[in-house]
């Protein structure tokens, strides 16, 4: 008797997940860093030793979406006391030295990240916008990562936190983007029917050998997928071709409207 083994895709708990800034310089990261979180459904926001907390320019950067981000931050004295709930810690840095033994990318991590969330609060550590972490805060992380980018480039701490968020989002999203419509196969034939008329009408098509020379054309259009509305797009630029052929300095009439 064959048996089979069941699998399940398992998703990011994104309420397991936290991101906290350490010594952030400028409030408005902190709000852009709230934003962040509230975009890709993460609600907790840890601060430690923040040294600017103005809050307007935080708000402004938060935006609507993330001022409950916001209002619910915690702010710390020291790194220990804001980690010490938290099961798994991952540091972040663009600074590959020896010390800092770095081997992943966050890309790389997070498939172990979507199984531990199952279980185990983790915490993104972040420094702050001209040193980031130190050696020191390093120290408490499990693990730490790195976000690849240019030699020439460096990212903001804000900027760092949207992209590790949008990896562990995308580990817990199906997205299901609406499709639109394909053209039938009658919609089809009546434009590939215009095509023709239209190509005769240029001189465009071979005589000897119009079927084959027809085949050829609607492969290739059949590799775009086409849609109705891209159907009735043709069709009226080969009827409105058609009638310039015929009345040539005559006032043209008014182009069919294709439905958005």
């Amino acid at each position: 008797m064959q048996v089979r083994i069941k699998t399940r895709r398992l998703k990011t708990r994104l309420e397991n997940l936290a991101v906290v800034l350490v010594e952030t310089l400028y409030p408005e990261n902190i709000g852009s860093a709230a934003r962040a979180c509230a975009n890709f459904g993460v609600s907790q926001l840890i601060l430690v030793r923040p040294r600017d907390l103005h809050p307007e320019k935080m708000r402004a950067m938060a935006t609507r979406s993330g001022l409950p981000i916001l209002e619910g931050m915690k702010i710390y004295d020291d790194l220990v006391s804001a980690l010490s709930d938290f099961n798994y810690v991952v540091g972040t840095t663009a600074r590959l030295g020896k010390q800092r033994k770095v081997h992943e990318t966050i890309r790389e991590i997070v498939p172990r990240l979507v199984d531990l969330s199952q279980e185990n609060r983790i915490a993104f550590l972040f420094g702050n916008e001209k040193w980031g972490l130190t050696n020191e805060d390093l120290y408490h992380c499990h693990t730490v990562v790195t976000i690849p980018t240019t030699e020439a480039a460096s990212l903001n701490v804000a900027q760092a936190v949207v992209i590790v968020l949008y990896e562990m989002f995308c580990a817990s999203a199906e997205v299901e983007l609406p499709k639109p419509r394909l053209a039938t196969v009658k919609e089809l034939e009546i434009m590939y029917e215009i095509i023709r008329e239209t190509l005769k009408r240029i001189d465009y098509i071979p005589h000897q050998n119009e079927t084959l020379w027809m085949t050829t054309v609607r492969r290739f259009l059949s590799r775009l997928d086409l849609t109705a509305q891209e159907v009735r797009v043709i069709q009226g630029f080969c009827k409105q071709l058609l009638w310039a052929l015929e009345n040539r300095g005559k006032a043209r009439p008014p182009a069919e409207k294709t439905p958005s």
